[in-house]
């Protein structure tokens, strides 16, 4: 019955909150992904061209991102972020480029300032020329924004 509705039926475990768990922790890849979608729609509406015309592209991407998983989910279950293929240090640099394209197309990037944050307080932990999974380190720990007076 439960492969009937749900399809791809896993045990997780015997604690009873476990898929709850995973659901949120899965769930958290949706708005993020939606929003830099539509960032990117309106970008390329901002042109005159249709979102439709970059749903191909954005597969790709996707798919990209899918085959990588695997690489990151070992790197942040070894504690090994040294094998950087892309780095802190390279997203925190790609920041600059999020400006170009609001100057450019006239679209607001402003939901990317706190995760271009985080990319720049896992580089200030000395993660910078460590793989981008180095950022599971920063989320780990409670963010505690420092006073501007201390």
């Amino acid at each position: 019955m439960l492969k009937a509705l749900g399809g791809d039926t896993v045990h997780l475990g015997d604690e009873i909150d476990l898929a709850a768990l995973y659901e949120m922790a899965v769930g958290a890849l949706l708005l993020p992904t939606l929003a830099g979608f539509f960032q990117g729609a309106a970008a390329i509406r901002a042109r005159g061209l249709e979102a439709a015309s970059m749903v191909r592209f954005t597969g790709k991407w996707l798919d990209m991102i899918k085959s990588l998983l695997p690489v990151y989910a070992r790197e942040i279950d070894s504690g090994d972020y040294s094998d950087a293929a892309s780095s802190v240090n390279l997203f925190l640099a790609g920041a600059a480029h999020d400006q170009d394209l609001a100057r450019e197309t006239n679209v607001d990037v402003a939901w990317l300032g706190p995760l271009n944050d985080l990319v720049r307080r896992a580089a200030e932990a000395g993660h910078g020329d460590h793989s981008i999974s180095a950022l599971t380190e920063v989320l780990s720990k409670p963010y505690q924004p420092t006073s501007p007076s201390g």
